[in-house]
């Protein structure tokens, strides 16, 4: 198709281009509970399997290209070793991880933004501050500017709980977080405070547009040009809160009667990948989570 590439401007054919990378989604339905499956099931709908995740016309070939290094640098150096339990200790980046991070959630804010101009829901202001903020980072991808100036991201690894309250526990975080990919913007009011943020099975990249007074990130700030990211990590943000509840709102829709039948049916067949399967492990992380909050609730 041809059109204006929403990172370029210039008009040229479009690709279907991933919001989320790919990578995370072939790492979710390589590593699931059911051999040869085709199909993930979306968080607002799991009764409607669908192949891969949110792909737009959106780029040009030369600015998918743009992205497509530092994906591959993200996937070997970070994102893989994370999933195969690499503790991550003192992760050394370069400039590249600083574009990667921006370049995932510009994608979520440019559509956030069409959306929100489309059908409202967004006091004016908070708009404009998420125009003026989608156009520094897309400046920044374009490399006409070396930063993007007073917008600031970070890096999360959502690494094994080991303590809850009930309403978390109960929640089943480890299945929520670890098996899943999605993004998007968040406004918070009174006082303003604006994000972009992805959860790459477990890899939280967050955008912090304006930030809350009280917002504390502990040793998450992924500079422009490279750094190290150490652990421990600790986040205090309403950016957390929303997580959670955006967790919590998904746990309403809830996978059919048939549609469950036909998923046990498929697990019978292969006990033993779903018993090696990283499905399996985070559901065990959850039921030991659920068991030290019985034990030792306070």
């Amino acid at each position: 198709m041809m059109d204006k590439c929403a990172l370029c401007g210039q008009i040229k054919e479009l690709k279907l281009s991933h919001i989320i990378p790919k990578f995370v989604f072939d790492y979710i339905k390589r590593t699931g509970a059911i051999q040869n499956t085709r199909f993930r099931r979306p968080l607002d709908n799991p009764n409607i399997p669908y192949q891969d995740g949110d792909k737009q016309e959106l780029l040009c070939g030369e600015c998918e290209e743009l992205f497509c290094a530092k994906e591959k640098l993200f996937a070997e150096q970070v994102f893989i070793p994370f999933q195969n339990n690499a503790i991550v200790k003192n992760l050394q980046y370069g400039p590249w991880l600083h574009y990667f991070i921006t370049s995932v959630n510009w994608r979520n804010l440019y559509l956030d933004i069409l959306d929100f101009e489309r059908n409202g829901g967004i006091r004016p202001h908070a708009l404009d501050a998420l125009r003026d903020a989608e156009k520094k980072m897309r400046e920044y991808l374009i490399c006409r500017t070396e930063n993007i100036a007073g917008i600031e991201n970070h890096i999360f690894f959502a690494d094994a709980i080991k303590k809850a309250d009930s309403k978390i526990t109960e929640l089943g975080p480890h299945m929520f977080i670890r098996r899943s990919a999605f993004g998007y913007s968040y406004m918070c009011y009174n006082p303003d405070a604006y994000y972009v943020y992805s959860n790459l099975a477990g890899v939280i990249i967050a955008t912090i547009i304006k930030k809350h007074p009280q917002e504390v990130w502990s040793n998450t700030r992924v500079k422009p040009n490279g750094g190290i990211i150490t652990i421990p990590q600790s986040v205090k943000s309403p950016l957390i809160g929303e997580l959670f509840d955006f967790m919590r709102d998904s746990q309403e829709s809830t996978i059919s009667d048939s549609q469950q039948q036909k998923l046990v049916e498929r697990l019978k067949k292969d006990p033993q990948r779903l018993i090696n399967s990283e499905f399996y492990k985070c559901f065990m992380l959850d039921a030991e989570l659920k068991k030290r909050y019985i034990i030792n609730p306070d």
